[in-house]
């Protein structure tokens, strides 16, 4: 039953992930992706799951993505992801009647910040909500 879920999930993550719309992170092709939101000059990824299993990257570049080879999954199970991208916008002088010289120069930036989950099953990265719904429609019990 087990070997038949890992198929299942497999199949559905390729199956149905590109029904996934622009702007939204994408588990395919054993990568985590997400489309810049902001057109921003950094992206930072941080990845939680089981067992105390963290990693984090950054890159400088609106888009971003993962690979499961780059993360380096060490069990299966459920995985949290939080990428947050950033614009910076220049600088601007502000007053600051605190700081004894009356103005500052501070810098501006917009932010994006997304988060969702995703499964690791038999070492395949597979976007959780799509498994969810299909274990369901299936009538398959955990």
């Amino acid at each position: 039953m087990r070997l038949h879920k890992s198929i299942l999930a497999a199949l559905v993550a390729t199956g149905l992930a590109s029904t996934v719309s622009a702007g939204k992170p994408s588990v395919d092709n054993n990568m985590l992706q997400m489309p810049s939101k902001i057109g921003g000059n950094k992206v930072e990824i941080t990845i939680s799951g089981p067992s105390q299993f963290s990693y984090k990257t950054s890159s400088f570049s609106g888009n971003a993505s993962v690979s499961a080879s780059q993360i380096g999954f060490n069990q299966d199970g459920l995985y949290k992801f939080e990428i947050l991208e950033i614009k910076e916008l220049g600088e601007e002088v502000v007053q600051d009647d605190f700081n004894g010289r009356g103005t500052i120069t501070r810098q501006r930036v917009e932010s994006a910040k997304t988060s969702g989950t995703f499964r690791v099953v038999n070492g395949v990265m597979v976007d959780a909500s799509l498994v969810e719904l299909n274990e369901k429609a299936l009538g398959i019990k955990k």
